[in-house]
């Protein structure tokens, strides 16, 4: 009898558990090329409006300029981080010739960008803080690239 109870609520409780675990990971939305083009374009937007203090600062913090793993950056023609909304601690450093878990200099890659356009790369998403494919879309704001990217999970 008494296993008989065991198997009733192993029964009852397995599947619950399973339900709930789904729904969690059901919610976890990974970010797409378009959420990181629109981001983009509107942080590019923001820079031209409110200068650069202002729209690093904001930027720097996060809040509207962060959902997950969709941040704003913003990296100077030199190849100088002026904004990263996850990796605060690349503030100031130069990565022009920091290459990518592939070995890929895609800084150079960004800085080059007359206009917009896209740089795939390699990057340490701040979801997990490992280096997954990252396809981001660039806008070049005088002499800043204001970036956001997709990571590929």
């Amino acid at each position: 009898m008494y296993s008989l109870r065991k198997l009733l609520i192993l029964m009852l409780f397995v599947p619950a558990s399973l339900i709930v675990g789904s729904c969690s990971s059901a919610g976890t939305k990974h970010t797409t090329k378009e959420d990181a083009k629109a981001l983009t374009t509107k942080a590019a937007e923001f820079l031209k409006k409110e200068g650069p203090d202002k729209a690093f600062a904001a930027f720097n913090a996060g809040g509207d300029w962060r959902n997950g793993d969709l941040y704003v950056f913003v990296i100077d023609k030199s190849g100088t981080w002026k904004a990263s909304g996850a990796r605060p601690e690349l503030v100031g450093k130069n990565d022009l010739n920091t290459p990518d878990a592939n070995g890929k200099l895609f800084i150079k890659d960004i800085v080059a960008i007359d206009k917009d356009g896209w740089v795939d790369y390699k990057f340490k998403s701040p979801a997990d803080d490992q280096p997954h494919d990252k396809s981001s879309y660039i806008e070049r704001v005088g002499d800043f690239l204001v970036g956001a990217g997709a990571y590929k999970y």
